[in-house]
């Protein structure tokens, strides 16, 4: 989106540059770029002003590029560049002059030299440019910026620079609105995209910019296209391509092109298709357009795959693979791995496979870093870009790998939260130098300070990224030289995949490893269970009896099945049962599952104990005995179903072994290494008032204050956020257990803005992330506290796991409505057990079967 120089008349120049301007408007860029070239030899040979000469060059570029004759172009803005460095009179033109250059650059996959010729273009023009340029500057870094990866600056950027393109005219905003629609559209965003894009198209309309009209058209198609409304897409690609074919862009039509033969090729038309693609590979090529050069390489092997010539499919795929491996964008890098590795798997080449698998995701998990802000890296992260994790799954079980399939299938969930978790506060290691600790921590709190400024749109500073990248240089290189002292340590701040021996090592005997847990309360009649001993240990009571046995089994649901994987300390091997329910069907249990009790709670134990369910979790009564400690790791729909209820054996799970509710054994190791061995201290915040009084709420806050010998209780308008927050930033005041019985509110359409009600509005989840809970366990005796959101890659946002991210090794919390009288006795027996020594999974298992009719 560059803006054009003024050419002085009056020369003899001028007769090529006029007619230049003609050939372009007839759709003649190769005819215009000669007139060009004619003007810049004459203002040469009389050896004209240097700003008239570059001011040539720099049309002569636009020229080029229009032709699809990339290098060339950039040879001749270069040399228009080269001719202002240096001239103090002309920092403006100088500015404008490099941002061309910049956008040659990135049309040739020259990302980081395309950003550094944006940033210093943006820099000239604060100081000696209009509000127009800048906005049109501003949002070329951006688009370079988000083409690197790196999204969440981007989108700051942007936002940043809104304001002033709406000051700015037409054409500023619609660069801004239009580069926006990107960003969505890479958030998987499609309608937001379809709109901002449609939005923009009607500002360069007005403006009377036709090349950005159709760009912005095309971005309406990829969108409409993105929600399967196929034939709308085609109508605008159509529309995109008659104006860029008016206007000779050579670029726009090639992009055109590849996305009507993208449709075609969906369609079946696979002759057309093809013509189309090679037309559009044709101009990409020559203008050395590698972005396109990807995609049209890619439809191409798809094209042959499905036709069944796999050796052509191979070589096209290789050559978009190494396009993409040049352009270095990690998302295109992902995508030409992925197709790859799934031809080779129909060849059988599963050792290939796997090795591709492999380096797709490591691609994916740079794009993931990249992210700084944590809604956009789960919005990003659709179930389509974490295809690698699931197939290396799928591999490791057809080759009989049961340990890899286990790895993977915990790799694949709560990525983005494991990645989190490993930025937050952790106990330092016994053993390395204080001072190399003191540094780390300084060295990570520098590093999120960078990262909430580049979030906030810093990246137009150009010392910010560099600040940044620094910064993490430094904790990397701080890292390396604590991991020969306490690898385990690293390998959790780096948020590495946690192999078979540290999945196993969780559910190790006391004095080998003290796995701590996240747990869900429902009210259900049988609710899941969370806890390690009084003293620490998984299992043991402060009384010293035997410590209990601890399985877990981690769930992993397919389109076409679910497995079920078995970990004991003992065994050295996962064990796998493949149960034949799918994705489908466990989605649509658990949607009738919570409209029943939306409406009743009797209906419930229908639902649970469907067939499927009871083939679910019958493998976990196989591997564990009576009274051990099972941690049920979910995935998918199943996080919405309380699994503790189904009945196994003619009872339900929890008759027979206290249940602990895990994400992943990722998140375990992190509850684990966040444990506290204290329970002597508790804060309970009770009753704020409300239109809708809870009537036994005091009633339970003064019960659970007298079990810890009278404890501070903030109750009625004392309830608040402003004295809770107080409290819980108070260094020396933090609490060892944090006990709400106030209403809870989980917010569908925000999961980060549910919350607990307060007398002076709501403590939500985004709110307790800035907190740092140096507890035992925070309860939440309140409606629905334990509901969460289920992202692409099993990624879960809502209140649990804020709770846990701001530091609570474990987490007691409501998946339903709670009945008042029957959670008030509930916590009295829970708390009266607790302090008795029980852990916490068996007091609450006792406390849940405590008022049951029948014997225990």
């Amino acid at each position: 989106m560059p803006r054009r120089l003024r050419v002085r008349g009056g020369e003899p120049w001028t007769t090529h540059v006029s007619r230049a301007r003609r050939r372009l408007a007839a759709g003649r860029p190769d005819d215009a770029a000669r007139e060009y070239r004619r003007a810049c030899r004459l203002a040469d040979d009389r050896d004209a002003d240097p700003k008239i000469r570059s001011a040539l060059r720099q049309r002569l570029g636009l020229a080029l590029l229009k032709a699809g004759r990339g290098q060339e172009a950039l040879r001749a803005v270069t040399e228009a560049c080269h001719l202002l460095d240096g001239d103090g009179t002309a920092v403006e033109q100088y500015a404008l002059t490099l941002d061309t250059l910049g956008l040659v650059q990135r049309d040739l996959g020259l990302l980081a030299a395309a950003e550094e010729s944006h940033r210093d273009a943006l820099d000239g023009l604060r100081r000696a440019g209009s509000k127009e340029d800048i906005v049109r500057v501003a949002v070329n870094l951006a688009v370079a910026v988000k083409d690197r990866g790196r999204i969440t600056e981007a989108r700051g950027l942007l936002e940043e620079i809104e304001p002033m393109a709406r000051h700015a005219g037409p054409q500023p905003l619609g660069h801004v609105l239009m580069t926006l629609g990107l960003i969505h559209e890479l958030l998987n965003d499609p309608e937001s995209a379809g709109r901002l894009a449609g939005e923009a198209a009607e500002a360069y309309r007005v403006a009377g910019d036709r090349e950005s009209e159709a760009a912005a058209t095309h971005n309406v198609g990829r969108a409409l296209d993105a929600q399967g409304r196929y034939a709308e897409a085609m109508e605008r690609f159509t529309h995109s391509l008659t104006i860029n074919q008016e206007i000779g862009a050579e670029l726009g039509v090639c992009d055109d092109l590849g996305a009507m033969a993208s449709l075609l090729q969906l369609a079946g038309r696979h002759a057309e298709a093809r013509r189309l693609h090679e037309r559009a590979l044709e101009i990409q090529r020559r203008a050395g357009y590698r972005r396109a050069v990807v995609a049209t390489l890619s439809d191409l092997g798809l094209l042959a795959r499905d036709e069944g010539d796999f050796s052509l499919a191979r070589r096209r795929l290789r050559e978009a693979l190494e396009e993409a491996e040049a352009l270095a964008e990690p998302h295109t890098v992902y995508e030409a791995r992925v197709l790859l590795a799934e031809l080779s798997m129909l060849e059988e080449d599963y050792e290939q496979a796997r090795l591709l698998y492999l380096t797709a995701a490591e691609a994916i998990g740079d794009a993931r870093r990249a992210l700084l802000d944590e809604a956009d890296a789960v919005a990003y992260f659709s179930e389509s870009r974490l295809d690698a994790l699931d197939m290396l799954v799928r591999l490791s079980l057809h080759l009989h790998d049961r340990t890899g399939a286990l790895e993977w299938a915990d790799a694949a969930r709560g990525q983005e939260f494991v990645r989190r978790l490993a930025l937050t506060h952790l106990p330092g290691p016994l053993g390395p130098p204080e001072a190399i600790l003191a540094e780390e921590t300084e060295t990570r709190h520098r590093l999120r300070e960078l990262e909430a400024a580049l979030r906030g749109g810093g990246s137009t500073d150009a010392e910010l990224p560099a600040a940044h990248q620094e910064t993490l240089s430094r904790l990397r290189r701080l890292e390396d030289r604590l991991g020969e002292e306490a690898p385990e340590y690293v390998s959790m701040r780096r948020g590495e995949r946690l192999g078979w021996n540290g999945i196993a090592a969780l559910l190790a005997p006391a004095g080998r490893s003290r796995p701590h847990e996240e747990a869900e309360l429902t009210d259900a009649p049988i609710v899941p269970a969370a806890g390690t001993g009084a003293d620490g240990r998984p299992g043991e009571t402060a009384l010293g009896s035997p410590p209990t046995r601890l399985v877990l089994a981690e769930y992993y649901v397919t389109d076409h099945e679910t497995y079920v994987f078995g970990v004991t300390a003992e065994a050295p091997e996962p064990q796998v049962v493949k149960v034949e329910v799918t994705r489908a069907e466990l989605r649509e249990l658990a949607a009738e599952a919570r409209a029943t009790l939306s409406r009743e709670r009797a209906g419930l134990a229908g639902h649970l104990a469907d067939e499927r369910l009871v083939r679910l979790l019958s493998p976990v009564i196989a591997w564990a005995e009576p009274g051990d400690v099972v941690y049920l790791v979910p995935h998918d729909a199943l996080h919405l179903l309380p699994l503790h209820a189904v009945p196994v054996g003619g009872e339900p799970l929890i008759d027979r072994n206290p249940i602990v509710l895990v994400p992943s054994a990722s998140v375990l190791r992190y509850c684990q290494a966040k444990r506290k061995l204290r329970r002597r201290t508790a804060l309970i915040v009770a009753d704020p008032p409300s239109e809708r009084p809870l009537a036994f709420a005091r009633e339970q806050a003064l019960a659970v204050s007298e079990e810890f010998g009278g404890q501070e209780v903030l109750a009625a308008a004392q309830a608040s956020r402003e004295a809770l927050l107080g409290r819980l930033t108070d260094p020396g005041g933090v609490p060892d257990i944090i006990h709400f019985a106030t209403h809870g509110l989980f917010d569908p359409e925000e999961p980060m803005r549910s919350g607990i009600e307060l007398a002076d509005g709501r403590l939500t989840a985004e709110d307790i992330l800035g907190l740092r809970l140096d507890v035992d366990l925070v309860t939440l005796a309140a409606c629905e506290t334990g509901v969460s959101e289920r992202r692409p890659g099993d990624e879960l946002i809502g209140l649990t796991r804020a709770l846990l991210y701001a530091g609570a090794p474990s987490a007691l919390v409501a998946l339903w409505r709670v009945d008042e009288l029957s959670t008030s006795m509930l916590f009295g027996k829970f708390y009266a057990e607790l302090r008795g020594g029980a852990s916490k999974a068996e007091a609450l298992r006792r406390a849940q079967l405590w008022p049951r009719p029948h014997d225990r």
